[in-house]
């Protein structure tokens, strides 16, 4: 006799997931609303989309019906759902099957639905790079190419390559990748030099990283990595530079002004 499936699978339990048509479910758009969320409104990834068409949507989203309106509410997978929507637009010009989301229903209060809401979008600790590269790594060795890590991770290629760089850096590059103390693509940059090198680089960007943030840790970062740009002046200090400056030097500066006509007649007379 065939087990049933909380027997066969030694769960210890089981609730009901359905399957919802992607326009059948409502998305809240009132800000005045508990559920309300502004992310409704970010554009659409072109890799996620690509990525549900393939292989639809894997995590199923929160639904609540609301008893005011009878509207099955999405609660948490907004953008599960829109990118959905999109991916059945572009297989029904394929004459494709479309896909349904899954959902799992909540029952209670809308201020209870709120705290599933903000729980399920903050609780969630997102895959370390050192982590993505090393999944990356073991799917090649299976067999698949840089497009399907594209798809499977929903980035674009020179992201995948970008991460596996990762694995050619010394361990204490690696190390500051995790800590968040230099970016992947300070890293990559990194795997393209001798260790000795890399060792010395990440112990000054890691360095400046402790003593700084924001705009000042990443403007002495690229200074570590030789990008320092110089910093364009204004114009009125062009114009004060100018009241001293003579010879090719003032015709430079007039020229940066507009005045190059005026400028190509001082060093016409220099």
């Amino acid at each position: 006799m065939a087990k049933n499936s909380i027997d066969a699978y030694g769960a210890s339990g089981k609730t009901n997931v359905l399957n919802f048509e992607p326009g059948a479910l409502h998305l809240i758009n009132d800000p005045s609303h508990l559920l309300y969320d502004e992310r409704i409104y970010l554009p659409l990834n072109e890799a996620t989309i690509l990525n549900i068409m393939e292989l639809g949507v894997l995590e199923p989203i929160i639904v609540w019906k609301d008893p005011e309106t009878g509207l099955s509410c999405v609660v948490d997978g907004r953008q599960r759902v829109r990118h959905a929507l999109e991916a059945n637009k572009r297989l029904a010009k394929e004459g494709k099957e479309l896909l349904l989301v899954p959902g799992v229903v909540k029952r209670g209060s809308a201020v209870r639905m709120s705290q599933f809401m903000v729980s399920a979008n903050e609780i969630r600790q997102a895959d370390t790079p050192l982590g993505r590269a090393k999944k990356m790594a073991a799917l090649l060795e299976r067999g698949h190419d840089e497009s399907d890590l594209a798809l499977l991770f929903g980035c674009g290629i020179k992201t995948v390559l970008a991460t596996l760089a990762l694995l050619n850096c010394t361990q204490v590059v690696q190390d500051a990748v995790e800590a968040n103390k230099i970016t992947v693509t300070q890293a990559r940059r990194l795997a393209n030099l001798k260790p000795d090198v890399q060792r010395e680089k990440v112990q000054e960007l890691v360095a400046v990283a402790d003593g700084t943030s924001g705009h000042t840790r990443a403007k002495q970062q690229r200074e570590v990595m030789g990008d320092a740009k110089p910093r364009l002046k204004s114009r009125r200090e062009i114009t004060k530079a100018l009241d001293s400056a003579t010879g090719d030097y003032a015709a430079a500066l007039r020229w940066v002004l507009g005045d190059e006509d005026s400028a190509k007649r001082k060093v016409n007379h220099a």
